[in-house]
């Protein structure tokens, strides 16, 4: 199993969510970095991978701040983790909605950071890491992992993201999904062509 200790937990938040329990639930990992939008600049969702920039570890664990992650499946993480990009628990609930062919973090994931930032990239370098880039960044990034897996293992989705004020309440938010994440679909197909 891989230790909690090498491990560096990553959390990003609008700043208007109790971390509290988020904190208090999660495993000994080495570090727990949290980047809130509302006191460091505002990378929205992409947020999350500038807070693995400041890891002392290679390995991450990503979670949104508006999920709870049981210790056993944090544990079942660690334990199946097995050199992938990304390990992460099924986020897409009952319907994908065609996004299967890309892993989410919220609901627990141990992630390679210089992986996450390969995708990111490749992606800027096309596209740009603008505001689109920020909103969707889970996206992006799961699109791009050479080499993920998803578990299915539990979770708890919070009250608080049931509460309206969220991303995905947004009107815009499912057709700027789809674009997003179709330019970086195809960014990994036409890299799969060549090689």
């Amino acid at each position: 199993m891989l230790d909690p200790s090498d491990v560096t937990a990553c959390i990003v938040t609008r700043g208007n969510v109790d971390l509290k329990p988020v904190i208090s639930s999660l495993i000994g990992y080495g570090d727990v970095i949290v980047w809130d939008n509302s006191i460091r600049p505002d990378w929205k969702c992409a947020g999350r991978y500038m807070a693995a920039m400041e890891a002392a570890t290679e390995l991450v664990f990503f979670q949104d701040d508006d999920t709870i992650v049981p210790r056993d499946t944090q544990i079942e993480l660690l334990d199946q983790y097995n050199g992938e990009d990304c390990l992460a628990v099924w986020g897409h609930g009952e319907n994908a909605d065609g996004y299967e062919d890309l892993p989410l973090v919220c609901g627990g994931a141990i992630v390679d950071r210089f992986s996450a930032w390969g995708g990111i990239i490749r992606y800027g370098a096309e596209h740009g890491l603008d505001e689109d880039f920020m909103y969707e960044a889970d996206f992006v990034v799961g699109v791009l992992y050479r080499n993920w897996r998803h578990v299915h293992l539990p979770f708890e989705i919070r009250d608080i993201a049931y509460e309206g004020g969220r991303l995905a309440d947004e009107p815009w938010q499912k057709d700027l999904k789809l674009e997003v994440t179709n330019r970086a679909r195809a960014i990994r197909d036409r890299e799969a062509v060549a090689a």
